[in-house]
């Protein structure tokens, strides 16, 4: 009686363990056009938001997720440090500060919320 009780539910429950959940973040290629727009986004909106005097540019890209909600939610684990750019000045393609006490390379998560049938993003995360 109990092997016949125990074991089914054992098989439901590894089953349902070992599934990917619905909703959960899954890996993103970073290639995308969509993916590489967010991350861009991101980091427009991170260096409106710091209170540095130099703009910061993604060194590396670590972990690249996406997850469905009300719209897409862009995951970014990312190394970023600063640029030897100020911010004032306009924007263009600049390199990371040869100084390493200026460059201070740190890792960030930076999540963005897309909602394309809106043409609306928002950062709704930054722990840099």
């Amino acid at each position: 009686m109990f092997v016949k009780v125990v074991a089914p539910l054992l098989a439901v429950f590894l089953a349902v363990a070992s599934a990917d959940l619905v909703g959960a973040p899954v890996d993103a290629d970073i290639n995308s056009p969509e993916v590489q727009d967010a991350l861009r986004f991101a980091v427009a909106q991170y260096n409106a938001e710091s209170d540095c005097i130099y703009t910061s540019q993604v060194v590396k890209v670590i972990k690249t997720q996406v997850q469905v909600v009300s719209g897409l939610k862009y995951i970014f684990t990312v190394e970023m440090a600063k640029t030897s750019c100020k911010k004032a000045e306009p924007e263009n393609t600049c390199a990371i500060n040869s100084d390493p006490a200026i460059a201070q390379p740190h890792e960030c998560k930076l999540a963005v919320w897309s909602q394309p049938w809106l043409h609306s993003m928002m950062l709704i995360e930054n722990t840099c």
